[in-house]
């Protein structure tokens, strides 16, 4: 009888702690980032804009990006972003360089399980140098774009992008003009 009381004792612990297991073990792990939560994201995209106003002039560059995004599946994902994009070009014997820093937001619209549709807006400040035989102009002001594209979600961690943004620097001083241009943009974004 002490035995049979004994085991049963023991099968009755044993079985209240192995119920038990569950609760003591996270899933994911604690502290471990789901798709579903708002992750840091690295992206790179490489820009060609094509002037479209007074200054016609065409620009190449790359714009580094740090944002905030969820890759979870649900059919609106929001991004927030902050940008820097130095981009080059000359005309006329003159060499142009700009270096916008803007923030920026885009909502991201699933159209089938890794293919998104993503439209945005984005607003900053902008640095402009000119380099001419005539002498050098530094100036600055306000800058904003809006675009539009396709998002192909490769992986959880990985996602490649194409679209187009329209935007205007208004360019104070002795440049004193408005830049208006279209951009291409090509681009990749990582979680790390």
């Amino acid at each position: 009888m002490k035995k049979l009381l004994s085991t049963m004792t023991l099968l009755g612990v044993l079985s209240g702690a192995a119920s038990a297991l569950p609760y003591y073990t996270a899933v994911p792990a604690g502290g471990e980032l789901t798709p579903y939560d708002v992750q840091p994201v690295y992206s790179i995209d490489a820009l060609y804009t094509l002037g479209a106003g007074d200054i016609d002039l065409d620009m190449w560059g790359v714009r580094g990006s740090f944002n905030l995004y969820n890759s979870g599946e649900a059919t609106f994902r929001h991004q927030f972003n902050l940008n820097i994009s130095p981009q080059w070009g000359d005309k006329d014997q003159v060499d142009f360089s700009a270096l916008p820093v803007t923030a920026g937001y885009d909502l991201n619209i699933e159209l089938t399980d890794n293919v998104l549709f993503y439209m945005g807006a984005q607003a900053g400040y902008s640095w402009w140098q000119a380099d001419s035989p005539w002498g050098d102009v530094d100036e600055g002001g306000f800058i904003w774009s809006v675009g539009a594209g396709l998002k192909i979600q490769c992986s959880e961690d990985v996602y490649v992008r194409a679209g187009y943004e329209f935007g205007r620097t208004y360019l104070g001083g002795d440049i004193d003009d408005i830049y208006g241009g279209h951009t291409i943009m090509v681009g990749v974004g990582v979680t790390f």
